[in-house]
């Protein structure tokens, strides 16, 4: 099906990392814009209040002075404070200028010792007036009056300065977040386009082809990363699967062929009883088939059932003891002798008939190729990471080359060719033991072998995992 592309702009839109550039602005913006509005406060009103105190001060200061000291007061602050008083008038009674540089009060002016902001009075010399001005009046106890100023250009200038300074500042620093937002994300979708061309080629069959990773470790090469792991699992259980048809095309080939040969054998035959002995031989054959298939079932609903949620909790002595009775009359009859280690209870979580089925076919095998007057061990014992199983025997053994093979499926020592056995026993084992958690170890018991169940921890290098 044709799919028309995506324009680069719709993707880049689309893209999680441009849309967090953009929330990322907005949050600089809201966080810078906070910043310059609390300086602004800080400009507007609380230097605007330390003008007021310091001007009612003065004036409250003037009118207790004595007359003489206002002038030389008025005189020296007009001439050289240039941070508190801009303005000065000492008035007469009758409203004459007797000091200062303010021909006569500002109008509106309240003589009431507050501060109030009016317009200067006083203009420059191209005849415009200046910015305004708090202005503070008061009178004193003979008459006369005394008013202080001071211009609000400065802190007007200030504040227009910080206007421009947010202005200058928020749209430069939102231009620049978005180029590096716009800068990640098309880095980011040729990093996602690279990838999505792999996951088309993987889902083509090509199960070889494996996401590209960096040395960066980011999120996702974290993803990648794990989706490689999958990958090489699912060829893993691909091939386990393909060597499995192959096994069961190969095993079973062989007696579907020789049942085949009996049947046209009895029907070549020309007694009843030669046709009968075709058909029972083919019978066995067929069983052994239909017994192979069946254990196969049995291992995948073990692998893949959800066996798990059954699990309680599982004593290996009981386990043990229950394997010991049902065997023991068996290892007679072939005059071996089979030994139970007893030891306290050794509790795990686990499915008790999955155990018992496991171990069956551990202690099945030890008897089988026990020859007589032969020793067979069984018995449960306490490992560092939990409860263990140990099973030995005084048979051939198996060499060591072998014990990594013995758990494969179909697998068949040349020794045990002949004897009955579709080679899953063990490969049943160690899937149960799979489901558990544990794994086993293969030793040499000199003569014969030993099977340790274990936690995987400690299973060594023959254990299932």
């Amino acid at each position: 099906m044709f799919m028309t592309p995506i324009p680069w702009q719709m993707r880049l839109f689309r893209a999680a990392t441009f849309r967090l550039a953009i929330l990322f602005a907005l949050a600089v913006t809201a966080s810078t814009s906070i910043v310059f509005f609390f300086v602004y406060l800080h400009v507007s009103v609380y230097d605007d209040k330390q003008v007021r105190s310091h001007l009612i001060a003065e004036t409250a200061d003037a009118a207790i002075e004595p007359m003489e000291r206002i002038r030389g007061e008025f005189e020296r602050r007009l001439a050289s404070d240039l941070r508190i008083v801009d303005y000065a008038g000492f008035y007469a009674k009758d409203g004459t200028l007797i000091a200062g540089n303010l021909p006569a009060p500002p109008p509106g002016l309240v003589i009431d010792g507050q501060a109030y902001q009016l317009d200067s009075p006083l203009a420059d010399a191209d005849g415009y007036t200046r910015d305004p001005a708090l202005f503070v009046g008061r009178r004193r106890a003979d008459g006369t009056t005394v008013i202080l100023g001071r211009s609000l250009y400065e802190i007007h200038a200030l504040r227009r300065i910080v206007s421009r300074a947010l202005l200058i500042g928020v749209v430069p620093t939102i231009l620049l977040t978005l180029v590096i937002g716009t800068f990640f994300s098309l880095r980011s979708a040729r990093r996602l386009q690279s990838i999505n061309q792999r996951v088309n080629r993987i889902m083509q069959g090509h199960l070889n082809e494996r996401l590209p990773t960096r040395s960066g470790g980011d999120d996702i090469d974290h993803v990648a990363h794990a989706v490689n792991l999958m990958l090489d699992e699912i060829v893993r259980l691909v091939s386990q699967i393909k060597d499995v048809g192959d096994n069961i095309a190969h095993d079973l080939r062989t007696p579907l062929a020789i049942m085949r040969a009996r049947l046209e054998r009895g029907l070549c035959s020309e007694s009843d009883y030669g046709v009968r002995e075709s058909v029972h031989q083919a019978l066995r054959d067929l069983d052994r088939a239909l017994m192979t298939i069946t254990t196969l079932l049995r291992m995948s609903e073990i692998e893949n059932g959800p066996l798990r949620r059954s699990f309680g909790t599982v004593d290996l002595c009981e386990v043990c003891s229950q394997i010991f009775e049902l065997y023991e009359p068996l290892a007679e009859t072939k005059a071996i002798t089979l030994y139970l280690i007893s030891s306290p209870p050794m509790p795990m979580i686990g499915d008790f008939q999955l155990l018992i089925e496991m171990v069956a076919n551990l202690v099945d095998n030890a008897i089988k190729f026990t020859p007589q007057g032969g020793i067979v061990t069984l018995g449960a014992f306490a490992s560092p990471h939990g409860p263990g199983l140990r099973i030995t025997d005084t048979g051939p053994g198996i060499p060591a080359k072998e014990r990594e093979d013995i758990f494969k499926r179909f697998y068949r020592h040349d020794r045990s060719r002949h004897d009955a056995g579709s080679g899953l026993g063990l490969s049943m084992v160690a899937v149960i033991a799979e489901l558990h958690g544990y794994g086993f170890r293969v030793g040499d018991n000199r003569p014969g072998a030993i099977f340790e169940f274990l936690p995987k921890g400690l299973s060594g290098q023959a254990s299932r995992t």
